[in-house]
């Protein structure tokens, strides 16, 4: 199922960062989740697009206005069924996904850093903006546009916009508490400024501070540890 919303311009980010936003895309039990699709400019002019959702002709003109698409990064889950338009679109761009990434030439600019077990999960770090974009690692979905019926899903699931964190399950697919605490721990290292979600609300100040707030559940000790060696260093 998809709202039928209009699908406004590029958004700005960050230098050389981008949103397309506006798409949903089909979740669990049928819920029609936001989808937000992040273009980085890389050096050299190539395109790095996360999540591609439906490409506009407005999009693709203002693509070719910003440089070529040559990377298309796909998340794990949910399908996103305008991978096949975007291919078309542009038949040089790379297709990556999974543990691909690791060795992409795109490495330097844009961080991967991923979780598995039974699923995967990666993050990415756009280094010039210090811009840590997710997919599912955290979902806070604004509800308001939803359906009825689809919001009491989203806040049974604990994943709308007051209290954003990972969804139902995903810890234990990921390989568990540890696995992901690790990945949280990495990503905190970063000094993120600024968390883009993939499906719902950015958070655009206190990137390490939505991040433990988000994972406190999942990592309480770890995240303790971590408080009490900043505040030894200070």
């Amino acid at each position: 199922m998809s709202l039928s919303v209009p699908i406004p311009a590029p958004r700005a980010l960050a230098p050389g960062l981008w949103a397309l936003e506006g798409a949903h895309v089909a979740w669990r039990m049928g819920v029609p989740m936001p989808l937000r699709t992040v273009v980085a400019r890389l050096s050299g002019g190539a395109l790095w697009v996360h999540a591609p959702g439906p490409l506009t002709p407005g999009d693709a003109a203002w693509l070719e206005g910003e440089g070529r698409v040559a990377h298309l990064v796909v998340p794990a889950a949910p399908d996103l069924p305008w991978l096949d338009d975007w291919q078309a679109a542009y038949p040089a761009a790379r297709v990556w996904r999974g543990a691909e990434m690791s060795e992409a030439p795109w490495r330097r600019e844009i961080r991967p850093l991923s979780a598995s077990g039974t699923d995967c999960e990666t993050v990415f770090l756009h280094r010039e903006s210090r811009s840590v974009i997710l997919s599912r690692l955290v979902m806070a979905v604004e509800t308001a546009p939803l359906p009825p019926w689809a919001r009491v899903l989203v806040w049974l699931a604990g994943i709308d916009d007051s209290d954003g964190k990972p969804p139902p399950g995903l810890t234990g697919r990921l390989g568990g508490r540890g696995a992901v605490g690790d990945l949280v721990d990495k990503v905190l290292d970063w000094g993120p400024e600024r968390l883009i979600l993939t499906h719902g609300r950015c958070y655009e100040t206190d990137a390490a501070g939505e991040l433990r707030r988000a994972m406190r559940r999942i990592m309480r000790d770890r995240l303790w540890d971590r408080a009490l060696t900043e505040a030894r260093r200070r």
